[in-house]
């Protein structure tokens, strides 16, 4: 889990760098659509941005910040694949953000409608409704899946947590009842709960507990402890 973790810091890291660059990202879109003389269609999935790099990016700044774009695309699909590899499959659970999260990283998605709400201002920071029009979708992604991926592995955190521990032999014990699987030399009482052992001081006073007819000395096997000559034991 501390790896998943570490692993995302590194990836919030470049989206904070990503952010400084928005406009720039913008820009760089405007371009190559003008370049492929599609300027009154949407920038509607990661595929599109692939083709912009890939077939009409001329300039070096565009090319890297588009490469940046998609960079961080491949580490969240990379951070999600080891989730659910470590998580969903060992629980045989779905865990309904990392779903979302592999249908928004699909990369002929649609996300010409995907916009992220409050506390993200990526879509506020857009010049214009035209804008927002045309890559509010696409600018939206990495921030929504950031917050997909943050309670995915809070829900994956909470599994580990309730997961049974496995004893030897392969049976699973309960945190609320400790007591369910004991070895079968464990001693127990008449109502079934498993005995604490006792030493020395300890076992002593057991024995002296269930002597009958309540006298003090210490029995063993049913007999009387020795004492020296010349006194007698009283019942």
């Amino acid at each position: 889990m501390e790896k998943l973790k570490n692993k995302l810091s590194v990836i919030q890291q470049k989206v904070q760098r990503f952010r400084q660059q928005q406009f720039t990202f913008i820009t760089a879109l405007e371009r190559t659509r003008e370049r492929a003389q599609q300027r009154t269609k949407p920038i509607s999935s990661i595929a599109q941005v692939q083709c912009c790099l890939d077939e009409y990016c001329q300039n070096a700044t565009d090319r890297r910040v588009l490469s940046l774009f998609l960079e961080i695309v491949h580490d969240l699909n990379g951070l999600l694949q080891q989730t659910e590899n470590q998580f969903t499959a060992a629980s045989n659970q779905q865990i309904e953000s990392l779903e979302e999260c592999k249908r928004l990283l699909n990369p002929n998605n649609d996300l010409s409608r995907l916009r992220a709400r409050y506390p993200h201002d990526e879509v506020n920071r857009l010049s214009c409704d035209e804008a927002r029009n045309y890559y509010g979708g696409v600018v939206s992604l990495i921030p929504i899946i950031l917050d997909h991926l943050q309670q995915g592995l809070l829900a994956a955190e909470r599994l580990q947590r309730t997961a049974k521990p496995v004893v030897e032999g392969g049976n699973e014990v309960s945190s609320e009842n400790p007591d369910a699987v004991a070895p079968a030399s464990t001693p127990r009482s008449r109502s079934g709960r498993v005995l604490k052992k006792t030493t020395g001081t300890q076992s002593l006073l057991h024995c002296n507990l269930h002597k009958p007819n309540g006298h003090s000395e210490l029995w063993h096997g049913g007999k009387p402890a020795w004492r020296p000559p010349g006194r007698t034991n009283k019942f």
